[in-house]
């Protein structure tokens, strides 16, 4: 009986513990579908295996980890990252080789280069796409011989380094893009993503064209062209994410209906000097319809904050907090119906502060736009309207400024500071009766009431509130106390004065 007994305690065979795994696994599954989420299973693989293996409608739970991979999501599911869990586009080095006061690695995969705008002091520094970082801190490429802090990439697409690596994390970028799109109906959330050697105008993550995709809660970082850009599609959300340092820009969307983009941290992009006039900044909209953004914080930007152009309509902006951009705040360019509502602007436009498009608020040949309830404050100029003769712009009709509050001082260093502005640069419609462009009650400060340079323009400029105020531009303009500029700035989070610079 002793021997029997014993013999009953054996651990069960290779087979018998595979057949109990199995059961463990169907009695989780059927757990979760009884608690109503059928579908939500964790596979500790590569995101793109577990990816692979999921059922459509799949919520796929990445387990925490650095996961060195080009994603590909080929059916409608959820990919959620654990905390932890980080898609990076470079991968670690170690072999580097000692060459006359540099250090050779190996050779990258050949990136396309496309024909780009970069600022003219950069070498052309916008068109390069590699990226090197030590430590977690890019390396400055040039176009040889680097020096400390930097890098460079030789004929036959080798590394250069200009540092000793001894001791250090050395990450290069190997791969364009952290997820690609090529299935409608995907969520992405939870991921902290970095790293990718994104073309211009084309980002990291890019949905190519597929409708219903949400970005939620993401942390997206160090893309060569834009982090993250969504088209061709109806019903996109880009949610309460931090997309950040992209080479060219933040976010980009082109031809896009109904997007929502809510509560995100949208900063410091531009990192490789493209031309701003081109395209660079925070987020750049083309071409979409019914485009809603709201309650987001967009600074540091090289370039625009947010910026509307090439046939945009119906555009909602509200409730944003946009300030420090080297370019306009916010713009609005060739398009039409937009309403920008309630946005709190400030400190924008000093990067290029003589050129007409520095303001706070741009409607350039915009139509049926308005902008009402904004707080703006310390940006070179605050709401200029411009009509211009250009072949792919509708007459500049019927948009509306009225009850914004423009905070502004008597510097003119960089030229006159204008609070509102409507310039035309041919004869053309903006100040027809007909066109019913108009003012309305807008409120300003500036440390005088009284002033010697223009504050104001309606066919000419103007000095005098007064004299603007007789024309449709200007109805009802009055100017604060200095406590109420202070209590409508504070309201607002506004600083009360304005950086020195």
């Amino acid at each position: 009986m002793a021997g029997h007994a014993q013999s009953m305690m054996r651990r069960p065979g290779p087979a018998t513990r595979r057949r109990l795994l199995a059961a463990v696994a169907l009695a989780l599954v059927l757990a979760a579908c009884r608690a109503g989420n059928p579908l939500a299973v964790t596979y500790p693989r590569t995101i793109q295996e577990m990816v692979d293996a999921a059922p459509p409608g799949a919520v796929v739970s990445v387990p925490p980890g650095i996961y060195r991979e080009q994603v590909t999501i080929s059916k409608p599911l959820t990919l959620v990252g654990q905390p932890g869990a980080e898609i990076r586009g470079s991968d670690l080095w170690t072999a580097w080789t000692e060459a006359g006061g540099v250090w050779l690695g190996g050779t990258l995969p050949d990136f396309p280069h496309p024909k780009v705008a970069c600022l003219p002091n950069s070498n052309g520094r916008c068109g390069w796409p590699e990226q090197v970082f030590v430590d977690g801190r890019p390396l400055f490429q040039v176009g040889g011989n680097p020096g400390p802090g930097q890098f460079a990439i030789d004929e036959s697409r080798r590394v250069i380094l200009g540092d000793d690596p001894a001791g250090h994390t050395v990450e290069v970028t190997t791969r364009q893009h952290w997820i690609m799109g090529a299935a409608a109906g995907v969520t992405i959330q939870g991921f902290t993503m970095r790293d990718a050697a994104s073309s211009p105008q084309h980002g990291a993550i890019e949905n190519d064209g597929y409708a219903g995709w949400t970005m939620r809660d993401n942390t997206l970082s160090d893309a060569a062209g834009a982090v993250v850009f969504l088209s061709g599609a109806p019903g996109l959300r880009v949610i309460h994410n931090d997309i950040s340092r992209g080479g060219q820009e933040g976010l980009s969307l082109d031809d896009t209906a109904g997007t929502v983009v809510q509560d995100n941290h949208i900063h410091d992009n531009n990192t490789e000097e493209f031309d701003p006039s081109w395209e660079a900044g925070g987020a750049k909209i083309t071409r979409s319809s019914g485009t809603v953004v709201g309650g987001n914080l967009v600074d540091g930007n090289f370039g625009a904050g947010l910026w509307f152009d090439i046939g945009c309509v119906s555009a909602t902006v509200t409730g944003n907090r946009v300030h420090d951009n080297a370019g306009t705040g916010i713009s609005y360019e060739v398009s039409h119906g937009g309403r920008l509502i309630g946005n709190a602007v400030w400190e924008n436009g000093w990067g290029n502060p003589v050129a007409w498009g520095s303001a706070g608020i741009l409607l350039s040949s915009a139509d049926h736009t308005e902008v009402g309830g904004n707080v703006l404050a310390w940006n070179v100029s605050g709401i200029t309207v411009l009509s211009q003769q250009r072949p792919d712009a509708s007459p500049v009709v019927a948009d509306f400024v009225h009850d914004n509050v423009i905070a502004a001082t008597d510097d003119v260093s960089p030229g006159s500071r204008y609070a509102l502005r409507w310039l035309e640069d041919y004869a053309g419609m903006l100040y027809r009766p007909a066109s019913n462009n108009r003012g309305a009650n807008n409120r300003y400060w500036y440390p005088t009431t009284t002033s010697a340079t223009p504050r104001f323009r309606w066919t000419g400029d103007l000095t005098d509130l007064v004299a603007f105020n007789q024309t449709p531009g200007g109805r009802g303009g009055s100017y604060l106390s200095d406590q109420q500029k202070d209590q409508l700035l504070a309201a607002v989070g506004v600083p009360a004065v304005q950086e020195s610079r």
